[in-house]
This record gives structure tokens, sequence and C-alpha cells, in this order.
């Protein structure tokens, strides 16, 4: 299937820049002036299956599937308490999502998803946490809402790391 610039953008859930950056990069195929979606597909699978960066990506399911298995998760761990588990649970959700995170010395959390800087500095680390999961998760609804049958691989740390934290531990 071929898809315009725009279209692929779209399909994807990302700007037409960060298209135009992949096809700087040759991470796309294009035939003509067309993105090639199958053979785009095929050229990204063993950079993202044969282990290396993304090993730690053992369950294969749909954006779709990807989406209900963090709400399934959502209120049925506790919310991390020391600011070790709080980093750990932002950074798993960031790596997810392929953005990257700093810790600010306030508190406070930059993210880069690639196309946007995102700060969470007003509150202290675990709300600011609590803030940085949240745009995650709207990040990962959007693209299930719009690529619900795109087939990707996830790890059981970031999905657990995208749930919802709840006020104790279940019995």
């Amino acid at each position: 299937m071929l898809m315009s610039k725009s279209a692929y953008a779209k399909y994807r859930g990302v700007s037409r820049q960060t298209v135009y950056d992949w096809i700087k990069k040759n991470e796309v195929v294009v035939t003509g002036n067309k993105i090639d979606v199958e053979a785009t597909e095929r050229h990204q699978q063993p950079t993202e299956t044969k282990g290396g960066q993304w090993a730690h990506r053992t369950q294969e399911m749909t954006w779709g599937d990807f989406w209900k298995a963090v709400m399934a998760g959502d209120k049925k761990a506790p919310a991390p308490s020391t600011p070790k588990e709080i980093r750990q649970c932002v950074m798993h959700a960031a790596d997810e999502m392929n953005w990257s995170v700093e810790f600010l010395s306030d508190g406070g959390i930059y993210l880069d998803d690639g196309d946007a800087e995102h700060y969470f500095q007003q509150y202290d680390l675990k709300q600011n946490a609590e803030l940085a999961i949240g745009l995650f998760r709207r990040e990962v609804c959007y693209v299930a809402m719009e690529c619900p049958d795109e087939l990707d691989n996830w790890s059981p740390a970031g999905i657990a790391a995208l749930a919802l934290w709840g006020d104790k531990p279940k019995e």
C-alpha cells in the first residue's frame, strides 16, 4: 500500500516533519513520492524483533490490544513510594513510547518525543510523574484509536508502568 507523507504521518500518529526526518534517515521506503507501508514495515521489522535495543519487548500485540492491556492494569498496583521507584516507572513508560526522559533536580520531568518537548515542573516528583504518565496514556489511546490493528512489540514493564496507580496494595 502506498501512502502520501501526510497520510502516513496520520497513520503512524506523528507529525509530517517526523516522516520527513524518517525519509532523510532512510527509515521508510519511498516509491516515487509515496511511502510504501508494507516495505517500510518489513524494513523496520528486523531491528525491532532481533534483540538489541528492543529485546525486552517480548509481547507482540496490536495497539488496540496494548491499550486494553494497559487499562486492565489500572489501579491494581500501589503507587510507587520512593523517588527511585517513581523514576523507574516513568523511565519504563517513556521507553515503551520511545521518548527520552530526564529528571530535573527540583522534581521536574523533561520528556522529548522527537517532535516536541514536555516539561512537568509545577509539582513534586510524584505528581509530575503522574502527569507525565497521563500524557503517555493519552498518546497510547490516540494511536490505539487511529491504528488499532497495527502490530508492535511491547514490554511487560512498560505495560505496567502505563497503568494508573492504585492507593494501596490489593488484598
